[in-house]
């Protein structure tokens, strides 16, 4: 696993997998406690529940609004114990779709950005740090808040985009069926990477590296991006580089 990285946005349409994807994340942290900020609870945990273990690390807050938002996250380290080794905001989207204006969008993104920042400062010369991973929906250039989405992506450098290759379908027993997702990673000074994602009803996430160039799906430094289990890699949300 890659050490610190840089702050993600996660872009994805409905049914994309983001939610799925943050618990990924969560669970390939480095140890120390995970931050997920959401304006709700979730309805239902992603398919595979994931396991108590990883649930009592990670702390749930839900900011009901935009200003409430703002306010924890001035607030997070004066109030926060100790230093969380990723901080996660889902469902961006909804809390833009409050901003009156770009201005607070940028000021919302910077706040998220300085206050991973302030938990990365406070482990010192130790490897690692806090990671900052955003998800938002995006439902294309025209639909609501698409402006202040606009703003937001000046502050991530670092992208991943999902895009649905299947609808999602239902089995005779009502469960979700198969869904292919492609998500390409891209950031500054690397090569893009993509995958295709795999959803199977009651089955972890499966990946497939699809090539790029002649080069053939190898990552930044010419090693392959594939992972031994047939996981999602650890590259796609532990990416290069920093503020």
């Amino acid at each position: 696993m890659a050490g610190w990285g840089a702050p993600l946005l996660l872009v994805g349409p409905p049914g994309s997998g983001r939610s799925a994807l943050l618990f990924r994340a969560a669970r390939a942290a480095p140890p120390g406690r995970v931050l997920f900020l959401a304006p709700r609870p979730l309805h239902r945990l992603p398919h595979p529940a994931p396991d108590a273990v990883l649930l009592q690390r990670i702390q749930f807050l839900y900011p009901a609004s935009l200003g409430e938002l703002l306010q924890l996250l001035a607030s997070l380290h004066e109030v926060w114990p100790g230093r969380p080794s990723l901080m996660v905001l889902d469902s961006l989207e909804e809390y833009l779709a409050g901003c009156p204006g770009p201005h607070l969008a940028a000021q919302l993104a910077a706040l998220l950005l300085d206050t991973a920042h302030h938990f990365s400062q406070q482990c010192g010369g130790e490897p690692g740090g806090c990671q900052l991973i955003v998800s938002v929906r995006f439902l294309g250039e025209g639909g609501d808040g698409a402006e202040q989405l606009s703003v937001v992506r000046r502050y991530f450098p670092a992208q991943c985009w999902l895009r649905l290759e299947t609808p999602e379908s239902r089995g005779s027993d009502g469960q979700g069926g198969t869904r292919l997702v492609r998500a390409c990673l891209s950031q500054p000074g690397t090569q893009d990477q993509e995958w295709r994602l795999t959803f199977e009803p009651q089955e972890e996430m499966k990946f497939s590296p699809l090539p790029r160039d002649r080069d053939s799906a190898t990552g930044s430094h010419g090693s392959p991006a594939t992972d031994a289990a047939g996981m999602v890699p650890d590259s796609l949300f532990w990416t290069s580089g920093g503020p």
